[in-house]
C-alpha cells in the first residue's frame, strides 16, 4: 500500500483556518463532519451555504442586500448564466487595507543586484494615494482600462491597486513579451492608461522597451496617458500630489477586477475578465482555507506578471500576510541569489513551477524551514514531491492546479490529509470537479477528463469582445452542454487524491506558462523558406519538458540557414520561452480532413503511443506523413 511522505500533527490541524471555519460552519448550519469529505460534499450539495459561508466567515464589507447567492439569469445550462450575490457592492483593495497597522511590513522585495527593500503599509497607502489622484486627473473612472508592462515589483503593486481603487480594470503583461505578443492582448481591451518600465534587468543583462514603446503607440490608438516607471514622469506623481485618506469605490460583485488571457492556441489571446466579488471569495477560500495562510506569514510565490499566479500571490495580503517579491531570473547565480532572500524574507509559503523544482533535485539548500511548498504550472513528479519532503521534511507539499480561466486553484491542499508523492490532496471546497470517461461517465482510480459540474463564481465573467459568448461558449461547454470541461486529464482516487496527466488540448506550456501554438506559427510560417510547421511539447517522467518544432521547408537542405531566423524572431516578437529547444526538418505536416493540424496525435506519438493509439488515420489528408515522426521518435534521444 502506497505511503504518505508527510502526515499533518494535531496542533498543524488545530491551528489552521479550515479548522476554524469548520467551527463555524458546524455552528451557523447545525452540521457535523467526521472528515474532509464530508466537508467537501457538503460545500457542493449546498453550494450556496458554502459561498455564504465564505462572505460571512471572512467578514467581507459590502454595500446593498442580495436576495440569493446564485441566480440563473436564463437557461441555466452553460455558467456564463449564472449570477453571484447580486445587489451587493464591494472593494478588493479596501479589503486588502481593512485593519493593518500602519508600521508593519507589507512587502519585502529583492532582484538580482541585491536591492532589498521593505515597505510599510503607511508608506503603501501613500503611493497609493499619489497614483490615485492622478489616474482621477487622467479621468480615470469605473469600468476603463488601465495596463502594464511591468515587473514584480513594489511599484506594480501600488499601482494595481490604486486602479482598482477607482473600480477601473487592471491588465498586464510581462516585460519579456515581445511586441507583437502585447499589442494583440491590449489591443481588443482598449485601455486609456499604460504603465510601462522602459528598461529592465533580467540574468544580468539589460534590456529595453523603448521600441516597445513606439509599436503600442502604433497598434493601440485608445491610450491617452503613458507613464514610464521610474523615469521623470513618475517621480513627479509623488512630488505632485501629496497623500491623502485612500478611497474605495465599491462595484456590483460581478464588476471586472482584471483581464488575463489564454495562450493563443488558435488565434489571438482571449480576454478573460473576471469579476471583483468572485475573486476575493475565490482567494480568501483557496490561499486562506487551503494553503492555511495566515496573519503575520511571508508568502512568495515566484512569478512574472503575466501569470495569473501574480494576481494570485498578491491575494496572500488578504489573509494577513506579508508579500515577497523577487525580481530577476530564479536561477541567478546559481540559484544562490533567490534561496538568499527567501531566507532573509523568513518566507513561510513558498511557491513556484514544477519544472524548476524538478531541476533543482541536487541543489542543496540550508538553514531554511518553509511551513508550506507550493508547485503548480506543470504536474509535479513524484520524484520531486520526494525530493523536497527530504530537502524540507516539515514542510507541507501543496500541489496545486486550476489556471488563467479561473485565476485560481481548485485541486489544491488540505490540513486535514496526508500528502502522497506524485497526488495533489483534494479537490477544493465547493468545487464540484468529476473525472469522466469517453462514454461520459465518472470515473475513479483511471484516467479521465477534468469536469466540473457546478459554476463556482471565480469562473470567468465573459471574453471581453466576445459576441453572444461564442468564444466562451466553445472554451467550455463544446464537448458537453452544462459543465465546464476544463482540458485536463486527471484519475482521482479513492481516498480523494487527483493524479495530473497534463493538458487534454494543444497548448504548449513552458516552464508552467502556457504558450499558444498560434503564436509561434505566426513566426515561423512567415519565415522565407518555410512552407509549414507544427509545434508541441513533450514531459518525461522527471518532469521535465522539451519544445519540438516541425518545419517543413521548400529546400529541405537549407535548414541551418532558417533556424536561425526562427529562433531569432521568436525571442523577438515574443519572447526567449517561445524558441523550441529542438527542431526537425520534415516532408510534410499532417492535416485532418478539415484542414485542422495534429498536434496532439503527434504529442501522443512523442509520449509513446502507437499509432493505432494516436489517431485513426480515417480523418487525416495525408496519413503517410506521420511515419517520419515515428522514426524520428525512434531514432533519437528527446
Amino acid at each position: 500500500m502506497k505511503q504518505p511522505i508527510w502526515t499533518p500533527s494535531e496542533q498543524y490541524i488545530k491551528t489552521s483556518v479550515i479548522y476554524n471555519f469548520q467551527q463555524f460552519v458546524e455552528q451557523r448550519y447545525n452540521r457535523c463532519f467526521l472528515d474532509y469529505t464530508a466537508f467537501y460534499q457538503w460545500s457542493i450539495e449546498k453550494q450556496e451555504d458554502f459561498w455564504e459561508a465564505i462572505l460571512l466567515y471572512f467578514k467581507i464589507n459590502y454595500t446593498g442586500e442580495y436576495e440569493q447567492v446564485l441566480k440563473w439569469q436564463n437557461t441555466n445550462t452553460d455558467f456564463i448564466d449564472a449570477s453571484w450575490f447580486d445587489g451587493i457592492s464591494l472593494s478588493y483593495a479596501e479589503h486588502i487595507f481593512r485593519e493593518k497597522k500602519g508600521a508593519d511590513s507589507v512587502i519585502k522585495y529583492t532582484d538580482e543586484t541585491g536591492n532589498y527593500r521593505e515597505i510599510t503599509w503607511d508608506k503603501l497607502r501613500e503611493r497609493v494615494s499619489c497614483i490615485q489622484q492622478f489616474l482621477e486627473e487622467k479621468g480615470i473612472q469605473k469600468g476603463d482600462r488601465v495596463v502594464g508592462i511591468l515587473n514584480n515589483t513594489i511599484e506594480t503593486v501600488a499601482i494595481f491597486l490604486a486602479v482598482n481603487s477607482l473600480g477601473a480594470i487592471w491588465s498586464c503583461c510581462s516585460p519579456d513579451f515581445g511586441d507583437k505578443s502585447i499589442a494583440e492582448r491590449f489591443a481588443q481591451i482598449e485601455p486609456k492608461v499604460l504603465f510601462i518600465e522602459l528598461d529592465y534587468q533580467y540574468n544580468d543583462k539589460t534590456f529595453s522597451k523603448r521600441e516597445t514603446l513606439g509599436f503600442i503607440q502604433n497598434h493601440i490608438p485608445s491610450i491617452e496617458t503613458i507613464i514610464a516607471v521610474y523615469e521623470e514622469d513618475w517621480k513627479g506623481i509623488f512630488t505632485n500630489y501629496l497623500p491623502q485618506v485612500l478611497h474605495f469605490l465599491r462595484v456590483p460583485f460581478s464588476h471586472p477586477i482584471w483581464i488575463l488571457y489564454s495562450s493563443g492556441t488558435t488565434g489571438k489571446p482571449k480576454a478573460i475578465t473576471h469579476s471583483t466579488g468572485g475573486n476575493l471569495l475565490e482567494h480568501y477560500k483557496a490561499l486562506a482555507i487551503h494553503q492555511n495562510v495566515q496573519p503575520g506569514e511571508n508568502f512568495l510565490w515566484y512569478s512574472t506578471t503575466g501569470w495569473m499566479m501574480w494576481n494570485y500571490a498578491l491575494s496572500s495580503l488578504l489573509c494577513g500576510a506579508t508579500l515577497c517579491l523577487f525580481n530577476g531570473a530564479i536561477h541567478h547565480h546559481d540559484h544562490q541569489t533567490f534561496w538568499q532572500f527567501v531566507k532573509q524574507a523568513s518566507v513561510h509559503h513558498l511557491g513556484g513551477g514544477a519544472a524548476y523544482f524538478s531541476a533543482i533535485h541536487d541543489l542543496k539548500i540550508e538553514n531554511y524551514e518553509p511551513k508550506v511548498i507550493g508547485s503548480t504550472g506543470s504536474p509535479l513528479p513524484a520524484a520531486t514531491f520526494e525530493n523536497l519532503q527530504e530537502k524540507f521534511p516539515d514542510a507541507h507539499i501543496i500541489s496545486l492546479s486550476g489556471g488563467t480561466d479561473v485565476c485560481s486553484a481548485f485541486l489544491s491542499g488540505c490540513v486535514y490529509l496526508p500528502v502522497y508523492a506524485g497526488e495533489i490532496q483534494c479537490r477544493t471546497l465547493g468545487s464540484d470537479i468529476v473525472a469522466i470517461n469517453d462514454q461520459g461517465e465518472e470515473v475513479y482510480n483511471e484516467v479521465g477528463e477534468l469536469v466540473i459540474k457546478k459554476p463556482m463564481p471565480s469562473m470567468p465573467l465573459y471574453f471581453w469582445n466576445d459576441k453572444d459568448h461564442e468564444k466562451y461558449r466553445e472554451s467550455y461547454f463544446s464537448d458537453r452542454r452544462g459543465v465546464w470541461n476544463h482540458g485536463d486529464w486527471i484519475s482521482i482516487m479513492d481516498h480523494g487524491g487527483i493524479v495530473m496527466y497534463g493538458r487534454s488540448d494543444a497548448t504548449l506550456n513552458r516552464g508552467g506558462i502556457r504558450i499558444g501554438t498560434a503564436e509561434i506559427y505566426n513566426v515561423v510560417n512567415e519565415t522565407p523558406g518555410v512552407r509549414d510547421s507544427l509545434v508541441i511539447t513533450t514531459d518525461n517522467e522527471k518532469g521535465e519538458s522539451k519544445m519540438l518544432l516541425f518545419i517543413q521547408l521548400e529546400v529541405r537542405k537549407e535548414s541551418e540557414t532558417v533556424v536561425p531566423i526562427i529562433k531569432r524572431e521568436l525571442r523577438k516578437q515574443y519572447s526567449a520561452r517561445h524558441v523550441p529547444d529542438l527542431f526537425y526538418a520534415v516532408d510534410d505536416i499532417p492535416y485532418t480532413l478539415s484542414g485542422k493540424k495534429l498536434e496532439i496525435p503527434v504529442k501522443k506519438i512523442f509520449s509513446g503511443y502507437s499509432l493505432e493509439q494516436a489517431v485513426s488515420k480515417d480523418i487525416m489528408q495525408n496519413p503517410e506523413s506521420l511515419e517520419e515522426y515515428i522514426q524520428i521518435y525512434l531514432y533519437t534521444s528527446i
